[in-house]
């Protein structure tokens, strides 16, 4: 039937199989761009690249844009090279086998087809026409890649622009994958001078992506490409004799097994990659994990010590850590691998494993926090042996340990090596007891779960060795068992054997070894960790859930790095410190050398103090100096101070006055028949106790030739040397302390004495002090009120209630260690750091109360000014009462009582206006809770100032 014989009805349906009258014809193809045959043949040589002259050509640089088969580069492993092949035969095997297959609507493979594959359009006409030719449609929209191409052509040429050149695209992306690998390819090379991957040719780009996506996509490629090269040079680097570091060493290792995994799954992944784009998203979290690993490594170059590349390690991965959430298990990975060599350290300083040459070497290297040092001492004999101390050097610890735990650390195993010095059969010092304590070692942990087992752990450790300490103490370990069981090697953790602890050890380390390395791709059984590949699988999970992915449920990296440790270094130190407190209470009598210390530079001993008194200032005794032709008896001999004429006396003579008053004193108050007593006898006092000659500058010894000056006596000291093994906590700081209390002790005395013979001078028989009125009795008696309340201030207060406060410290401490208390003997001492601090904060809460701190130096020095005054009044006084002579030094004596008045005032002024927030030493807020004084009414000072202001009588 005709069109005409149909009435056009806009309602009917029957002429809906109709074309439209406004139809035009079908479009016809496009021309394909205009060719011109004319042109020359162009050679080969014009498609390769230009070679280096020093090198051989690769024939990776030959830009065959029309083939397949790309061979990688020299730095490419030869283990990867069939990957590369199976990539760019992969698209195409995978649409043959396609198209062989029948084509079922109904199958279910057709619901994951091949991303590559393309179904053709289906129209009716080419269901009724299977030779029909489709068509180009007049849309731009569906011209597909082709329309982009002559879209961005025309733009190109209409805007006078460079035209780029079309690659294929299998050939581009082979080499875009090659270029974020970190390799060499046909349009990327990497400039080793500038260290940066560049483009080898300009001006190319794939079909249907335009230059602008082309750039932005290669740049970011690009970038992956040269932190990859950085990271693998960090890793391929050789050693130098200036980063021989074992840190540097782990680091390299762990970067290299996480190269190499990643390298792996990125070649799994690629026989899926068709687009540039998904090269991009291939290597989009590489990019951000790389660049992670890169700022790591720039932060390691710059350290020098391994505590600098652990710090600067575990910087850098906290803040990575919380920047990227989906690395921060890699990350704490590479954390605990690189803290590996610095726990092992630790573990031997504080003996949880025996000491090995490993050990000794580190600690002589000086490249660890302990600084092992010779001590030359020049009074030992030519023939002892030398003595070695360690010091502790703070800035070669890593920044994550807090100070307290750094000194525990180092304390713990300084005093380790000093118990085991002494029994080197201590529990702590054999394997046996270690073994069947546990063999606890350190390790960190960033989870809670993992915190609380090695809290677990550490208590059934501290438990089980406990036990063992307590009958090495009361004798019950047998010495041949512990000979026997010492010549057993030390086990390993349960959870390893042999070979597996070795492999793991030296796995890491073999980078360097050119048999195990080929290029950038290293030995896969090597480097192969199935533990990093699943945390790199995970990272780099793009589609994951986030509700469902299961994140580490912990503290920050430090915390938990800080709290992996602190109960295992706890334990550990607390049975170290109680061992060493059992070893110098009851082996080296610490009580009783502390008490040597009171009683005679605190002065508190009476007798001693009483026959020092009578030695240097009673009159009535007999003169020791050298006289022609006068012997000197050496009985009931003393210097005379202030009763003489010469000054100061020679060594002779005060060898002579105070020979054998340190001996009689000591000895008076022990058994006579002690045989421990008599060897002493025969030797010399504990320490060396004896008095020797201060070292004094020259103006020092100008004011000590002055009998009527305070710095008279100052040449005198006791010197006092405490055993090797009690200088743990009778430090050389502490000695010089009771020097200075010595010192001001001595002056003290000696101004009592003065004072006293003040009031004898006034009782003489030919003394005119008969009017109580008259200004030398006035002078006496104030004197004689001002010098002795000072004194008994600084005797009961300053020295007498500090050390007795200490002493009942020491007092429990040792009834702990009777009753075998560990926990009661921690809970009071501490640790043996603390109690050596406690012993210097007692001494400088003396030295606070006396005015001889820093803080208090304006009262000393007034003090000092009152007992000079009082020092030149004595000998007026003495004029008075020897012969009665006042009228000529009255004038004299009221000028010195009008200073003496005025110092005095000013003097109890500044007692008065101290505020009681000021009153209180700095050392006893850092004593701790057990030492700290108790919260008085009144302030230290205030005990003075009441001594003098009796009946408000300043």
């Amino acid at each position: 039937m005709d069109i005409g014989d149909y009435d056009p009805d806009p309602f009917s349906s029957e002429s809906l199989w109709r074309l439209s009258r406004f139809s035009i014809e079908a479009l016809q193809p496009l021309e394909s761009l205009p060719w011109n045959a004319d042109l020359p043949a162009i050679p080969k040589a014009c498609f390769q690249g230009v070679p280096d002259s020093t090198e051989k050509i690769d024939p990776i640089w030959k830009l065959n844009l029309f083939t397949n088969d790309l061979q990688p580069s020299e730095s490419a492993d030869s283990s990867l090279d069939h990957s590369l092949d199976n990539l760019s035969e992969a698209p195409s095997e995978s649409v043959q086998d396609a198209a062989q297959e029948d084509d079922d609507l109904w199958s279910l493979k057709h619901l994951q087809q091949d991303p590559g594959y393309i179904a053709p359009l289906k129209s009716w006409e080419k269901y009724q026409d299977r030779a029909f030719d489709e068509p180009i449609s007049a849309y731009f929209s569906e011209s597909g890649a082709k329309g982009f191409d002559a879209a961005i052509s025309h733009q190109e040429q209409a805007k006078a622009h460079t035209s780029t050149r079309l690659v294929r695209d299998d050939i581009f992306i082979q080499s875009l994958l090659r270029l974020g690998l970190g390799w060499n390819s046909l349009f990327f090379r990497y400039n080793k001078g500038n260290k940066l991957f560049e483009k080898s040719i300009t001006n190319i780009r794939v079909s249907g992506l335009s230059s602008a996506v082309m750039d932005s996509v290669v740049s970011e490629v690009l970038q992956c490409g040269t932190l990859m090269q950085w990271v693998r040079a960090f890793a391929k680097a050789p050693v130098t004799k200036s980063k021989s570091l074992s840190s540097i060493f782990t680091l390299r290792g762990a970067m290299a097994v996480i190269l190499f995994n990643l390298e792996k799954q990125v070649l799994a992944n690629c026989s899926n990659v068709v687009s540039v784009l998904q090269v991009a998203m291939l290597f989009d979290r590489c990019r951000e994990l790389l660049g992670a690993l890169a700022d790591i490594v720039a932060a390691v170059e710059k350290a020098s010590s391994d505590s600098e590349i652990i710090s600067a390690v575990i910087d850098r991965a906290a803040y990575f850590a919380h920047k990227f959430g989906w690395m921060e298990n890699l990350l704490h990975e590479i954390v605990v691998q690189i803290t590996v060599p610095w726990l092992g350290f630790i573990e031997g300083w504080i003996g949880l494993r025996p000491d090995d040459a490993s050990l000794n070497e580190l600690l002589a290297s000086g490249r660890t926090f302990v600084q092992l040092d010779r001590y030359d001492d020049p009074n030992k004999f030519r023939n002892a042996p030398t003595r070695f101390e360690y010091s502790y050097r703070e800035h070669h610890m890593p920044s994550f340990i807090p100070h307290e735990q750094a000194e525990l650390i180092f304390e713990s195993g300084s005093s380790l090596r000093l118990l085991k010095k002494s029994h080197p059969h201590h529990p702590l010092a054999r394997h046996d007891a270690l073994a069947r304590a546990g063999n606890l070692n350190l390790q960190c942990a960033t989870a809670w779960t993992d915190i609380e087992r090695i809290q677990t752990r550490a208590d059934e450790y501290e438990s089980k060795l406990r036990a063992e300490i307590l009958k090495y103490h009361k004798g019950e370990s047998s010495i041949q068992s512990i000979q026997s069981m010492n010549n057993l090697p030390f086990p390993q953790k349960a959870d390893d054997s042999p070979e597996e602890v070795t492999e793991k050890t030296f796995q890491l380390f073999d980078i360097d070894d050119k048999e195990r390395v080929s290029s950038s791709a290293m030995d896969r059984a090597a480097f192969a960790n199935e533990n990093v590949d699943q945390m790199l699988q995970k990272a780099r999970n793009l589609d994951s859930d986030p509700l469902n992915t299961v994140h580490r449920f912990g503290p920050d990296l430090k915390s938990a790095l800080y709290l992996s440790l602190a109960p295992v270094v706890s334990s550990q130190a607390q049975l170290i410190d109680f061992s060493c407190l059992h070893h110098l209470f009851k082996e080296h009598k610490l009580r009783h050398h502390l008490n040597m210390q009171w009683r005679f530079q605190l002065l508190g001993d009476g007798s001693f103090t009483a026959r020092l008194t009578s030695s240097l200032f009673a009159p009535e005794m007999e003169s020791g100096e050298r006289k022609a032709g006068v012997v000197r008896s050496g009985v009931h001999t003393g210097l005379r101070l202030g009763n003489r004429e010469t000054w100061p006396p020679a060594s002779s003579e005060l060898r002579l006055v105070l020979i054998g008053l340190l001996g009689d004193c000591y000895f008076g108050d022990t058994e006579p028949e002690d045989p421990e007593n008599a060897q002493l006898r025969d030797n010399e006092l504990p320490g060396g106790l004896s008095f020797s000659i201060r070292d004094l500058t020259p103006e020092e010894i100008k004011r000590c030739q002055d009998p009527n000056a305070i710095e008279a006596l100052d040449f005198l000291r006791l010197q006092y040397k405490p055993p090797e093994t009690l200088e743990a906590l009778i430090t050389p700081r502490s000695l010089e302390k009771y020097d200075r209390l010595f010192k001001h002790l001595l002056r003290l005395i000696r101004m009592v004495t003065v004072v006293k013979g003040l009031i004898r001078d006034s009782t003489a028989r030919n003394s005119l002090a008969g009017d109580i009125r008259n200004v030398f009795q006035k002078f006496r008696i104030d004197a004689q009120h001002f010098v002795l309340a000072v004194s008994d201030y600084c005797f009961h207060i300053g020295v007498g209630s500090t050390w007795r406060r200490f002493q009942e410290t020491l007092a429990k401490i040792e009834r702990c260690l009777d009753r075998d208390d560990i926990d009661g003997t921690i809970e009071t001492a501490h640790s043996i750091t603390h109690l050596r601090h406690f012993h210097v904060d007692i001494l400088d809460q003396m030295l606070f109360a006396l005015f001889l701190s820093k803080r208090h130096a304006p009262a000393a020095k007034l003090l000092d000014g009152i007992f000079g005054t009082i020092l030149a009044f004595s000998s007026l006084s003495k004029a008075d009462g020897l012969s009665g002579l006042r009228h000529g030094n009255e004038g004299t004596v009221h000028h010195l009582y009008s200073v003496f008045k005025k110092q005095t005032s000013t003097f109890v002024g500044y007692l008065r206006g101290l505020d009681t927030g000021t009153t209180s030493s700095k050392s006893m807020s850092n004593s701790g809770a057990s030492f700290s004084l108790q919260n008085e009414p009144t302030s230290v000072f205030e005990h003075l100032r009441i001594r003098l202001e009796v009946r408000d009588y300043y």
